[in-house]
């Protein structure tokens, strides 16, 4: 199925309102979609001032009336509120574990980009390390996508039945170990993001089978 992820970095001051326009266009436009997959929302760690999208469509969903008055607002909501934003970026899902069905309430995202010479070596080390983190620790789901429009960048996310304390992975030797076989690879720091809750949406049915 047709995904793609998009991103915002708020103006200074405008965090709170560019949160609120994203999640009423969730409301009004991807909720009402019959095509709509999957569609969720993280906002980064540290000084929440950063913003990333994932919406997933079924095949028929990419040349509707509906998400072109989406992606129209979207750009409405850059002009006002962001410094900086992307349009929707192709993105192909490159892994995927699952080992619960059920849509969960917390989640992270880890947005990572290298040289695109280093692309492929990139994804095989990201498909190992998060095959082994699931072995490890048994998230309901792990996801690395790899953005086609934007050769180099990946983002990794994970879906958690329990809250994730970031911070402290952040400082683990398991973060230690993750960097020793990435951060040669990679051309800036990974930037780290939660879900927010209210903005996520899983189509009935949509993880099943």
């Amino acid at each position: 199925m047709p995904a793609f992820l998009r991103r915002w970095v708020a103006l200074d001051g405008h965090e709170a309102e560019l949160r609120q326009e994203l999640s009423f266009i969730h409301q009004t436009y991807t909720r009402k979609s019959p095509h709509v997959m999957e569609s969720l929302m993280y906002r980064e760690h540290f000084l929440g001032s950063e913003f990333i999208g994932l919406v997933v469509y079924a095949d028929a969903g990419l040349a509707t009336t509906e998400r072109r008055q989406a992606l129209a607002r979207l750009d409405e909501v850059a002009a006002a509120h962001a410094r900086f934003s992307t349009p929707s970026l192709r993105v192909e899902l490159i892994a995927e574990f699952v080992t619960s069905p059920h849509a969960t309430p917390y989640g992270v995202a880890g947005l990572l980009t290298c040289q695109p010479a280093f692309a492929a070596e990139v994804a095989g080390r990201l498909k190992g390390l998060v095959a082994e983190l699931v072995e490890r620790l048994r998230p309901a789901r792990m996801l690395v996508g790899e953005v086609v429009d934007k050769p180099g960048q990946f983002f990794v996310l994970g879906d958690s039945s329990y809250p994730v304390d970031l911070d402290r992975y952040l400082q683990s030797s398991l973060h230690r170990q993750h960097l020793v076989a990435l951060e040669s690879l990679l051309v800036a720091p990974t930037r780290w993001f939660a879900l927010d809750r209210v903005w996520r949406y899983v189509k009935a049915g949509a993880r099943e089978g």
